[in-house]
């Protein structure tokens, strides 16, 4: 129930995240609501974990949160002038696609590359809050992790005959 919960905050984080990048352009806040934002994904596989609220609808929501609170700050950004399309689509295209495969079971469990890029993604937008360009040079590492991690979600499955 407290992992859940802590998944469904990054919805709303996400907009308040959008607001004060795309509205308001305050960096410093936004940072600090990614900040949040990092924690509750942190917190809530280990909450899950550690006091037995591992679900498969919790999982779902831990990834569905990851994506909606990462693509909604891209698009802020982007929106706002300080990234590129081409990172926003090819993470946006990435993502939808691992988690509609995840949801039918067609791609393996979460792996350390899943888990370095998602780190990535976060700090690349902590960093484009602070200091745009070496955001952008993060999220250019976090799209290349993507691909990479990608590439072993689907492997895998393919391998046992999926």
């Amino acid at each position: 129930m407290i992992a859940s919960l802590l998944s469904l905050s990054r919805f709303p984080l996400a907009l308040l995240v959008f607001y004060e990048v795309a509205v308001a352009g305050n960096g410093m806040a936004a940072a600090l609501l990614i900040l949040l934002g990092t924690l509750t994904d942190f917190l809530d596989g280990w909450v899950a974990r550690n006091f037995g609220q591992k679900t498969r609808i919790g999982a779902h929501l831990d990834h569905i949160g990851d994506k909606f609170f990462v693509l909604l700050t891209l698009t802020a950004f982007y929106l706002k002038g300080d990234v590129g399309f081409l990172p926003l689509l090819l993470l946006a295209f990435r993502e939808i696609s691992i988690t509609l495969l995840r949801f039918y079971g067609l791609v393996g469990s979460v792996n350390g590359l899943g888990k370095l890029k998602t780190t990535v993604e976060f700090l690349s937008l902590v960093t484009l809050c602070l200091e745009p360009n070496l955001g952008k040079a993060l999220l250019w590492v976090a799209v290349f992790l993507a691909y990479l991690s990608a590439v072993f979600y689907i492997k895998r499955p393919l391998r046992v005959g999926l």
